[in-house]
């Protein structure tokens, strides 16, 4: 309608034309939302990794799920158990590295505080 050129807007048909049209386009996207959301939902259900940092302790399998790593879940094990003593970060990061595993501080309380969102042993 905009090539039939001038104020396509003018008149009483064009705007109802534009109208509709708007509004079917809001629908639209209000659909894909819902389908996005409605994906997302039923990959969490299924414990697929959605993207974003991979929690420590945990690597991406071929079919897209999160699967644990063994070594590293045995570690994150042990930390709980020492934060849980009452040690401090760079303390359980120490014993950590005196144990093969290499992990900072800050990594220390990263990885402990994504052991506490939900993800399924």
């Amino acid at each position: 309608m905009i090539d039939l050129g001038g104020d396509v807007t003018g008149n009483g048909v064009s705007k109802l034309v534009f109208t509709t049209l708007s509004a079917v386009a809001e629908a639209e996207r209000d659909r894909t939302r819902e389908r996005v959301a409605e994906v997302k939902r039923d990959q969490r259900q299924r414990g697929r990794y959605l993207g974003g940092k991979v929690p420590w302790g945990w690597k991406v399998g071929d079919a897209g799920d999160l699967l644990p790593e063994p070594t590293k879940r045995t570690a994150l094990k042990q930390m709980r158990k020492l934060r849980a003593e009452g040690a401090s970060l760079r303390a359980i990061s120490d014993k950590m590295k005196a144990d093969g595993v290499s992990i900072t501080h800050q990594g220390v309380k990263n990885a402990l505080a994504a052991a506490n969102r939900p993800v399924s042993d």
